[in-house]
């Protein structure tokens, strides 16, 4: 009996592994099929490209172009980087190069598409990381042009006189301002500038000036221009992120942005590539500042060179105090790339102020320094160094020494 009892008997096996299996088909309907839509879930069809959340919770995209072309890229960082990250899109067509360069400075800009090369070393400068080339269906590389219309009796840079007019983007430009005034040196030019590149063409087209300057490539195939001359190699301009985001956040981005859709990074005018060599260009830029450290361009004619005559200047100031404020009457590039303002104090009394282009690049409203004669400026927290019977030395190390007041 005790053995009989202990057997199972084949017909409860067989209901049991009946009910077994109906359950396991049952659970599997149920995991894998959605009974409205007949579809597998999103628990197995989940986002692929779905990534670890960003640390920031707002994202500024710093453009000089145009807003819209950069909103299928802001969908789509969205969709990568999750809603959770607030995106917004800060500059525009209007927005002038000393803006960006001055937002830079202050890293309110967390991926900044620079346009000109100008804005890229200003990236750098601040600490700023590449990620890509903006225009990557041209060249790495680009000139400059002068140019006339076509029907203009000048055909060289000789040809130029005192009366002619030449129509120049704003000092922060590299194909319309730097490159060009590198080849004006000691001309005598009627000279009207801080013009984008597109009003600069319409200058010409209409008369208003003999000469515009503007990248090579956009007035080469324009049958109303003719060009009469190239400037030498100009790098080109790139993607860069912020350096106050975490290392892991840029590497989010990064990787969001090298894998984004050829159609958006086209619409957004960016491509992955290495970046450029700059160190050239920026020894051009600092020779053309070299050349312009008398040029006053609030009046015409503008003399692309210095004069024999140099102005005197006065007793150095002797006693140090906590803030020197002062008007900036001179400019010049000496050793080391180093740039020397004369700043003449309220006092009158004179110092000679040194700071690298690094640290002008993070001072808002600086510039490259060409833009800072007849300026105010305050200075802080440096001790003028008393040179024997010349002018006192400030050496600016930090770009929080440094306002520009007006």
């Amino acid at each position: 009996m005790g053995s009989h009892n202990n057997k199972t008997h084949p017909t409860v096996i067989l209901i049991l592994s009946a009910i077994l299996s109906l359950s396991l088909f049952g659970i599997m309907v149920y995991l894998f099929f959605n009974p409205k839509t007949g579809l597998i879930p999103l628990v197995f069809s989940g986002n692929k490209n779905l990534m670890n959340r960003l640390e920031a919770n707002f994202l500024t995209i710093g453009v000089l172009g145009k807003p819209g072309n950069y909103t299928p890229l802001v969908e789509y960082l969205k969709q990568q980087l999750g809603d959770q990250v607030k995106i917004t899109i800060d500059g525009n067509l209007q927005e002038s190069y000393q803006e960006a360069k001055n937002k830079l400075a202050r890293q309110k800009w967390d991926i900044a598409f620079t346009l000109s090369p100008m804005i890229s070393v200003a990236a750098k400068d601040n600490g700023y990381r590449w990620v890509g080339r903006m225009f990557p269906q041209s060249p790495p590389y680009y000139q400059s042009a002068l140019f006339v219309r076509k029907n203009s009796p000048i055909q060289s840079i000789s040809d130029f006189q005192n009366t002619t007019v030449i129509a120049l983007g704003d000092f922060n430009s590299a194909s319309s301002f730097y490159m060009p005034t590198y080849d004006l040196f000691g001309k005598s030019l009627q000279v009207t500038m801080g013009y984008r590149g597109e009003m600069i063409q319409e200058l010409v087209k209409s008369g208003k000036a003999d000469v515009g300057a503007a990248a090579y490539e956009a007035v080469k195939n324009d049958p109303s221009f003719r060009i009469i001359q190239r400037s030498r190699n100009i790098p080109g301009s790139g993607v860069y992120l912020s350096p106050k985001l975490s290392d892991n956040d840029q590497k989010a981005i990064t990787q969001a942005l090298v894998n984004a859709p050829a159609k958006i990074q086209k619409i957004a005018n960016y491509g992955i590539d290495q970046e450029p060599d700059f160190s050239y260009f920026i020894q051009i830029s600092q020779k053309a500042e070299e050349v312009l450290q008398c040029a006053d361009f609030t009046q015409n004619p503008v003399n692309f060179f210095c004069s024999q005559t140099t102005t005197k200047i006065q007793s150095p100031l002797t006693t140090p105090f906590p803030e020197i404020i002062g008007t900036v009457n001179g400019l010049s590039r000496v050793e080391n790339q180093m740039t020397r303002l004369t700043l003449q104090g309220k006092d009158k009394k004179i110092y000679y102020v040194f700071l690298s282009p690094g640290i002008l690049n993070q001072i808002p409203n600086a510039g490259s320094g060409l833009n800072l004669q007849n300026k105010t400026l305050s200075i802080t927290g440096v001790i003028p160094k008393k040179q024997p019977n010349k002018i006192d030395k400030i050496v600016i190390t930090d770009s929080k020494q440094m306002k520009v007041l007006n």
